[in-house]
């Protein structure tokens, strides 16, 4: 079966993930490669190897608290605080980043309508969208996030207005000092939310976040989650970086508690620079692979700061999409109207990735150009 097999995969890639994690890439992905794999999960967004080593072993330790809740979750948002040098009152924890998005979103957009640029992340839209909130697209230029054509859409009923750094699906990195210009300025008059799910992989990340805009007390919302770099999807645990009112009007909205296993993998996780920095590696490895399938199809794509490659098949997407499921391989589509041909492909284990480019041949010669 399919999922048998990718879990199949993904467990053995953990017997070998130390040497990942020691920055020797390359040996275990000439051992994954032994094993075909008959089923390629690049849909998503994640790091299929999972958990540090000290997660899992923080896993492990929190067994016999899973009768209980937890009680606080005051230990992990000091460990943030402390690293993002901003007080508890200031971060606020959820089931993934995507659970604050949502809920604050469809809370803040009912004021007016929410303004996010296309194509870019827009799960948390879209069940904003389901609430009722409006939510209006300003169309990318040159592949970029254009912070001045969104500037230029902004109305006094604009409620909010969000952004993905680097964006979801083109991987874009927007110019940093532009940034915190921009959410500096339209914070005034509106909340900006920065989803920085993938911030670690930018270069020089520490410098490239937007957190010291939550610490000068603007009105600017910074989701981060563990579900990305650090492996964690599956346990679901994010957190925001917010001004204090913001962090009580999340939690005034959400109805569930922190579950012990992601709550002890989480702090395990962070500030673990070994193990980061071992992520960073194997997930550009991945990102390189794709990039070299790409060029030997004679596809163009996009480079990535993400751990995903938006690729332009020439041909029309959910085309491809369905080309490829037929031949055992998953990928993602997006709504945008200037981007009709372009596909997602995530980051997964050598032997998806080497699946997908066995495929991908056939699958381009099942669907006419558009």
């Amino acid at each position: 079966m399919p999922e048998f097999n990718r879990r199949f995969l993904i467990q053995a890639g953990s017997l070998l993930a130390p040497a990942v994690w020691a920055g020797r890439s390359k040996p275990v992905m000439a051992a994954q490669e032994k094993a075909p794999a008959s089923y390629a999960r690049l849909n998503v967004t994640e790091n299929p190897f999972g958990p540090s080593p000290a997660a899992r072993r923080a896993i492990i330790a929190c067994v016999p608290d899973a009768p209980y809740y937890v009680e606080n979750d005051h230990t992990l948002r000091d460990k943030i605080g402390e690293q993002e040098n901003l007080e508890r009152d200031k971060i606020a924890l959820s089931n993934g980043s995507l659970d604050a998005l949502s809920l604050l979103s469809s809370d803040i957009g009912r004021k007016g309508h929410i303004l996010a640029p296309q194509p870019t992340y827009a799960t948390h839209l879209n069940y904003a969208q389901r609430r009722g909130v409006e939510v209006r697209y300003v169309p990318l230029t040159q592949h970029a996030i254009d912070l001045d054509a969104l500037r230029r859409a902004i109305t006094p009923q604009t409620a909010m207005v969000y952004l993905c750094n680097p964006n979801n699906p083109t991987g874009d990195m927007l110019d940093h000092a532009k940034l915190l210009a921009f959410c500096e300025d339209v914070s005034r008059t509106c909340p900006v939310i920065v989803d920085e799910a993938y911030f670690e992989l930018l270069p020089m990340a520490e410098q490239m976040t937007v957190s010291s805009l939550v610490h000068s007390g603007h009105d600017v919302i910074v989701a981060r989650t563990f579900s990305k770099v650090y492996g964690l999807a599956g346990l679901r645990i994010g957190y925001i970086l917010a001004h204090p009112d913001r962090v009580k009007q999340l939690y005034s909205l959400t109805t569930t508690s922190r579950n012990q296993a992601g709550y002890a993998a989480a702090l395990a996780s962070l500030g673990d620079k070994d193990y980061l920095n071992g992520a960073i590696r194997y997930l550009t490895s991945c990102r390189a692979m794709i990039y070299d399938i790409c060029k030997k199809n004679e596809l163009t794509f996009l480079k990535s700061h993400g751990t995903f490659v938006y690729v332009n098949t020439l041909r029309p997407a959910e085309k491809m999409k369905a080309a490829l499921a037929q031949r055992g391989v998953d990928i993602r589509v997006f709504d945008a109207p200037d981007y009709q041909t372009w596909i997602r492909v995530g980051t997964a284990t050598p032997a998806e990735l080497e699946l997908f480019g066995r495929v991908l041949p056939a699958a381009l010669q099942a669907v006419p150009k558009a």
